[in-house]
Order: structure tokens, then C-alpha cells, then sequence
């Protein structure tokens, strides 16, 4: 291969692609930025669109968390209320049984004999008016 490339014409090949590199170049740091910043535009607006995407499946996703759990504390909330009654009958059947045991009146079974005591209270005042 020879030393200097073949002329062809006017100017040989290689000067022509360096005239045609400067040519090409910008000329000023502020043009340099400029087509810096024009060539990473796709790669920022790929940024963006997926900086977006990411942020509206998390708006999703954090609402459907959001729903679930309010799902599942309501769900807590009735299994609660329910066990706290069913304890508070086994905790009033204990009680009964032991007032029973101890032959101690219930708060209804004094109710009922109050309930009796003023009939005949009223009954005996009716008598003695007679």
C-alpha cells in the first residue's frame, strides 16, 4: 500500500472527510452543548415516559394496597366485635354458673322478685283501702 493515498482530483480522501468533519463540527463550546444535549434528547424523553410510567403503576399500585387494606381491617373489625361477644357470653354463662354454684341471685332473677314485691305491695293496698 502506497505511503501518500491516491489524488483524486482535487484534494485526496482523507482531506476531504476532515474538511468535511470540521465542516460538521460545531464551532463554539455553546453549539457543542447545544448538540449535546439535542442528542440525549431521546434518551431523556425515554427518561421521562418511563420516570412516568413508573410513578402512575405506583399511583396503581398504592391505591389497590390502599383498598386492600381497608378491606382487611374492616374485616378485622367485624371478627372482633363478633369474638368480643362471643366471649362476653361464655364470660356471662361463667358468671351465671357460678352465682348459681354459690346459690347468689342474678341481677334479673332481684329485678323479677322487685317486680313481684311492688304487685303485691299494690295488691296488699288495694286489700286494706277494701
Amino acid at each position: 500500500m502506497p505511503r501518500n493515498p491516491k489524488k483524486t482530483g482535487r484534494k485526496t480522501e482523507a482531506v476531504k472527510v476532515v474538511h468535511l468533519a470540521r465542516k460538521e463540527a460545531p464551532k463554539t463550546a455553546e453549539e457543542r452543548v447545544k448538540a449535546l444535549i439535542e442528542s440525549g434528547k431521546p434518551a431523556l424523553e425515554r427518561a421521562q415516559a418511563f420516570a412516568n410510567e413508573t410513578g402512575k403503576n405506583l399511583q396503581k399500585q398504592t391505591k389497590a394496597i390502599r383498598k386492600d387494606i381497608a378491606h382487611r381491617v374492616s374485616d378485622l373489625g367485624v371478627r372482633v366485635e363478633k369474638e368480643r361477644k362471643s366471649l362476653g357470653r361464655k364470660v356471662e354463662g361463667a358468671v351465671k354458673t357460678t352465682l348459681a354454684s354459690l346459690n347468689i341471685p342474678t341481677r334479673s332473677e332481684i329485678n323479677l322478685l322487685a317486680r313481684r314485691v311492688e304487685e303485691l305491695s299494690r295488691k296488699i293496698d288495694s286489700l286494706k283501702r277494701r
